[in-house]
């Protein structure tokens, strides 16, 4: 049971609270982002540039706070995993995707990450969950399904099942991710899991990318992209991860981590704010059913 916390004005639990808030609401502008990257860079060498330039920082991360490397070969193995998926295949399947559909439906289906992380753990743990989770992942699920075959109404020339399906696709490699990684964090930490992940994806991809570049063309990239491409490395990829880890540690998992379920929601106003994209009734009751069908499964995973 976590412990009570004080809530004077330099009150950590009041920190955690802003840090964590400060992390989702970037998150949330996350897919916001990619989607005007995209529009002048090619979207698989958006996610693949996301990565090598995170790498930079990540590596001074882990060198100045000296952050443990894994010493067996089975935890060498996790780390790789959780490395390609989370942090290469997933935000160069994040960006072709939104190529081909919103940024609110990218967002909706961004909400699946709980759910599937929780089944893949349940298959490697041989742990099933109980009933009502089953309930809350089925109502997400039918809800996520129903968002990308609808295609009535605004903005349906923008989306397309291809661009969801690669969206949920990388949701899938994400959720595979975090699984390898929280196998790996109780021996090494969650930072240190996270910064060397990010490292050695950004190094795996270097060849990657210099095959890519001349899919762009540079010149006709556009400063608002350039300031997307930024937002990605310095907030999505890095700076989102320093508040979460230090919210979590300060604030509790508990009390913190069901923040995320706003996530969604702050994915949809942006879009419209920020890229025009007309929210629709409709969209507003798939979006309902899909973060009630979440937060269920997280309430009722934090009482079994």
């Amino acid at each position: 049971m976590e412990k009570p916390k004080k809530y004077g004005a330099d009150s950590p639990i009041l920190v955690a609270y802003a840090l964590a808030a400060l992390a989702v609401l970037f998150w949330g502008g996350t897919p916001v982002a990619n989607k005007i990257a995209v529009t002048t860079i090619d979207p698989a060498t958006t996610g693949v540039l996301r990565a090598i330039l995170a790498g930079p920082i990540a590596i001074l991360l882990v060198f100045t706070l000296k952050l443990p490397f894994p010493k067996s070969s089975h935890d060498r193995l996790l780390l790789v995993v959780s490395s390609i998926t989370s942090f290469a295949i997933w935000p160069t399947l994040l960006s072709i995707g939104i190529s081909l559909t919103t940024a609110a439906h990218a967002g909706l289906i961004l909400a699946q990450i709980p759910i599937f992380t929780g089944l893949f753990a349940a298959l490697v743990n041989r742990k099933w969950p109980g009933s009502e989770w089953w309930i809350g992942s089925t109502v997400a699920v039918v809800g996520t399904f129903f968002l990308i075959l609808y295609r009535n109404g605004t903005n349906a020339e923008d989306v397309s099942i291809t661009g969801d399906l690669i969206i949920l696709a990388g949701v899938i490699a994400c959720s595979i991710g975090y699984i390898a990684g929280g196998k790996l964090s109780p021996v090494i930490g969650t930072w240190a899991t996270t910064f060397w992940g990010i490292a050695l994806a950004a190094v795996t991809l270097v060849p990657v990318g210099a095959i890519l570049l001349g899919r762009t063309n540079w010149s006709a990239v556009d400063g608002i992209s350039w300031f997307a491409m930024g937002y990605l490395v310095f907030l999505g990829t890095i700076g989102c991860y320093l508040a979460w880890f230090w919210a979590l540690g300060r604030g509790g998992i508990t009390r913190i981590s069901s923040w995320q379920l706003a996530q969604p929601v702050i994915t949809l106003i942006l879009a419209a704010i920020l890229l025009g994209e007309l929210i629709t009734l409709p969209l507003i009751a798939v979006a309902g059913v899909i973060v009630a069908g979440a937060a269920y499964t997280q309430l009722s995973a934090k009482h079994s």
